[in-house]
């Protein structure tokens, strides 16, 4: 079963370490290799020796090595309301190893293969330990898993007789990239700056902004002589804001907004950053007073962002190259190549060459994937013909290379993965036009009324057999449009429910709008991926909309104090409305001026480690 959201990324407990507020200007990585030659030379070492010698009775060497390091430094910070609620750092090491045993024609390896994977250090002789260790229990797991499967062969029936790897040339990269370095004065001062604007609205009950900085790189070197090292990511950072309130009615009502960006100097700028907090305020308020809609099946218009994570969830997943080979997926569009899948007015392609959209940096762009094999742009649907599936190094019938879709976060085996997506369509109408096209439907079909869907929240599509092949998205507005006159009104508590098939052959037209959607994080079996979608407005015939679950709860009893604020200044908090704060001593006293009574000393102070 997969997900797919925005980028929120929750803090990792495994990965984060609480540091003191007194941080310097820039925080530097501590240990970190000279040249690349320091992570590699154990691995090599490691790797021959492994490739030689080690066998288990009859059981002799494995065919097939891979060792991959991801090493991440960053920092997260949040606020609330003008303060900072959390500020934390981490420094990871992964060390990933996959060992295969058999030939190319048969070994261990299913979709559910995962390899293994541990914390290690970056480099030298505590490097090469982990490597023995980890390569050793691979190795063992391998053996196991070839019998196991070898012996499932004498009583599974197996429709195709496919091999189990895929032959590629080997690949030699080497992408330079800056040491780590977080100014974390600059970012706590955005965080604070931006989430100190929603002071402006007494009626938000939550309301933080979150700033990760990180940098990765990877390093991989496999058996066959593929030896990369770059980049782990395009876009590392993020900044997200998250409001939310609640209704008369005791609903919970949110709203949220998210950038993606390779460093602080491709943020938007302030003013810009500022009118969006104002706008996401001004959508929460209206969300409040927004009636509940009921269920209902209605034509509906998808704007690109929502169009985008359809098409992720509906179709993208189902074109995983591995999903066409696995009995327990429920293979949707397997054995659908050459046939029409999708209205012949749309193409879909996946293109993780693809850098950058309008000027804006793409989330899903890399260069090499997570096997060593150079990405690909793949036309997956040409004129709603089905030509292609996202591929790995595990094959298909009729498709026996990877096309460098092979995708996976630090600790897992890499699968065919989405990267950049994009719906492309002909003879487009303009956004007026196609809701012209809405409300004709709508009066033809004696309906009182349609919708109109803006933003997305993400959707669930479970791909099992054993589970219905039902897709649920949450937008993030629905508006209600009048067939009478085309009214639109804002209105809440609903999600839309469809089936993959169905619903995308209730397309009837596209809007000339594409547009980017980047801030999303794709989960599947592989991991966590970073993903993008780039599509236009689409029209539906008919989607049905089901009511969200219900947590209702009465509002705070007494009103917020930045009501207070509102009517006498920034700084007259009242003091019946709030027990006294240690950031009243901050406002007489200075920004950093923490008096010694108000907070324990960290147990940082003592030192780094």
């Amino acid at each position: 079963m997969r997900s797919f959201r925005k980028s929120s990324r929750k803090f990792l407990p495994a990965l984060l370490i609480a540091f003191a507020a007194s941080l310097t200007a820039a925080v530097r990585a501590a240990t970190f290799p000279a040249t690349d030659e320091a992570v590699f030379s154990p691995m090599q070492e490691e790797m021959a020796r492994s490739l030689k010698n080690l066998k288990e009775g009859d059981f002799g060497p494995p065919y097939f090595i891979a060792y991959r390091m991801v090493v991440g430094r960053g920092m997260d910070i949040s606020a609330s309301f003008g303060g900072v609620v959390s500020e934390n750092k981490y420094h990871s090491q992964t060390l990933f190893s996959e060992v295969r045993y058999g030939n190319k024609k048969m070994d261990n390896t299913s979709i559910q293969y995962q390899g293994l994977s541990a914390e290690a250090p970056l480099s030298g002789k505590e490097l090469r330990e982990n490597l023995w260790i980890l390569t050793d229990k691979a190795y063992k797991d391998a053996v196991a898993g070839y019998l196991e499967k070898k012996a499932k062969r004498v009583t599974e029936f197996r429709a195709e007789n496919l091999p189990d790897f895929t032959d590629e040339p080997s690949t030699r990269s080497y992408e330079p990239q800056e040491a780590p370095s977080f100014d974390d004065a600059a970012a706590r001062s955005l965080v604070k700056n931006l989430s100190r604007l929603l002071r402006s609205y007494p009626y938000i009950y939550h309301g933080t902004v979150i700033l990760h900085l990180g940098w990765s790189r990877r390093y991989l070197l496999t058996s066959e002589g593929t030896k990369v090292s770059g980049p782990y990511e395009n876009l590392p950072n993020y900044l997200s804001i998250d409001v939310n309130s609640r209704a008369k009615d005791g609903l919970k009502v949110s709203n949220y907004r998210e950038w993606v960006f390779k460093d602080m100097k491709s943020l938007p700028p302030r003013e810009k950053l500022a009118r969006a907090v104002k706008r996401l305020a001004l959508e929460l308020k209206e969300l409040r007073d927004a009636p509940l809609e009921t269920p209902v099946a209605a034509p509906t218009i998808l704007d690109p962002e929502m169009t985008g994570v359809l098409f992720h969830e509906a179709l993208g997943h189902k074109l995983e190259g591995e999903r066409q080979r696995d009995p327990l997926q429920g293979q949707i569009f397997k054995g659908m190549v050459g046939k029409k899948i999708i209205p012949s007015f749309l193409s879909v392609i996946d293109d993780p060459t693809m850098s950058f959209f309008k000027g804006v940096s793409l989330h899903g762009h890399y260069r090499i994937d997570s096997e060593g094999v150079p990405s690909e742009r793949v036309v997956l649907v040409r004129n709603g013909i089905l030509e292609n599936f996202l591929m790995s190094r595990w094959p298909l019938k009729d498709f026996s290379h990877s096309n460098g879709h092979g995708r996976a976060s630090s600790r897992l085996r890499p699968l065919g993965r989405m990267a950049n997506l994009m719906i492309e369509a002909k003879n487009p109408l303009s956004p007026a036009a196609l809701k012209n096209k809405l409300l004709k439907l709508l009066r033809s079909e004696h309906k009182p009324y349609g919708f109109r869907i803006v933003g997305a929240y993400g959707g669930d599509n479970p791909s099992e057999r054993t589970q219905a092949q039902t897709l649920q998205l949450r937008p993030r507005l629905v508006y209600r449009i009048s067939a009478k006159d085309g009214k639109e009104t804002l209105v809440r508590g609903v999600k839309i429910v469809v089936t993959p098939l169905v619903v995308l052959n209730r397309i009837l037209a596209a809007s000339n709008d594409e547009a980017l959607s980047n801030p999303y994080f794709c989960g599947a079996e592989s991991g966590w991926a970073p993903v993008d979608q780039i599509a236009p407005s689409v029209l539906v015939s008919e989607l049905e909309f089901e009511r969200l679950p219900e947590n209702r709860l009465k509002p705070p009893i007494l009103p917020s104090p930045l009501t207070h604020l509102l009517k006498h200044g920034e700084d007259a908090w009242p003091p019946a409305l709030i027990a006294p704060s240690p950031l009243t001593h901050l406002l007489k006293h200075g920004e950093d001026a923490w008096p010694p009574a108000l907070i324990a000393p960290s147990p940082l102070t003592h030192g780094k480690n």
